[in-house]
């Protein structure tokens, strides 16, 4: 049997989209500007009641940065950290909003489920779909991207990510994976500190010859062989590729993944 959820926002009312497996959950909210952001992941609440009562346990939004969780960040409005997105629209404008329009969420047949999220510019005929395909038992989320726009002139997309992840807490190490020939996938952990580190490679069809678009994050200390917590990623692409791993002043980490193309000039 399948079950297709579509689900559009009532004027006034804030959304709440829980990615689940099994143990852990993603929550996204749209906020009282109906902007879409990442406000908890962690362990599933028990009562899924609760959900609606994380974001008012955080306080993601700075006065000089504007908002720093936003589940797929666009530049050129409401943010001065750095995008997820960056786009000159075809008269020029090189601002974007996205603002959310519905939610889907249907059972793939793989003992998960996928949800897509649709944003779009409030101006512009442009519009960019955010994807999250579970596995539940396995406690693996995929995230992608699909962009389109119907604009009559050509817009030029100057950066874009496939994912754009925020994670909360007090201390983050970062296990990278670099070598060459016969000395591949040599792992490398270091503390995060404030800013962003990069990892990426323009080598394009030979991309994984000096780094791997590989990565553990560590949540509260380094990794450990058999205790800790950590989040492994992972970007299916072969080749240009770009991880932004960025440290805000509240001490929590965005991450944000391309694919496909180096960095903007």
């Amino acid at each position: 049997m399948w079950l297709l959820l579509a689900i559009r926002l009532v004027s006034g009312q804030q959304v709440i989209i829980p990615i689940e497996t099994r143990d852990n959950v993603i929550l996204l909210q749209t906020d009282r500007d109906n902007r879409l952001r990442m406000v908890y992941f962690g362990e599933p609440l028990r009562n899924e009641s609760e959900y609606g009562m994380v974001m008012q346990g955080f306080q993601f939004s700075d006065p000089n940065a504007g908002t720093y969780n936003g589940a797929y960040t666009p530049a050129g409005t409401w943010s001065l950290s750095e995008p997820a997105i960056q786009v000159v629209h075809g008269d020029g404008n090189p601002s974007l909003d996205l603002k959310y329009v519905s939610h889907s969420k249907e059972p793939t047949g793989e003992g998960g489920s996928l949800t897509s999220v649709v944003l779009k510019d409030p101006l512009y005929p442009f519009t960019v779909t955010l994807f999250y395909k579970t596995w539940e038992a396995e406690n693996v989320i995929e995230q992608w991207a699909e962009i389109r726009h119907q604009e009559t002139e050509p817009v030029l997309l100057k950066k874009f990510a496939s994912a754009n992840l925020y994670f909360t807490g007090e201390d983050f190490y970062l296990t990278t994976y670099q070598g060459d020939w016969a000395r591949e996938m040599q792992p490398a952990e270091v503390r995060l500190e404030r800013g962003i580190r990069t990892v990426d490679s323009k080598l394009g069809t030979r991309a994984m010859l000096l780094q791997s678009p590989n990565f553990i994050l560590a949540l509260g200390g380094p990794s450990g062989e058999d205790q800790g917590s950590v989040i492994l990623g992972q970007l299916a692409w072969s080749g240009n590729f770009k991880l932004e791993f960025e440290v805000d002043s509240y001490q929590s980490i965005c991450v944000r993944i391309f694919a496909g193309k180096g960095p903007s000039l």
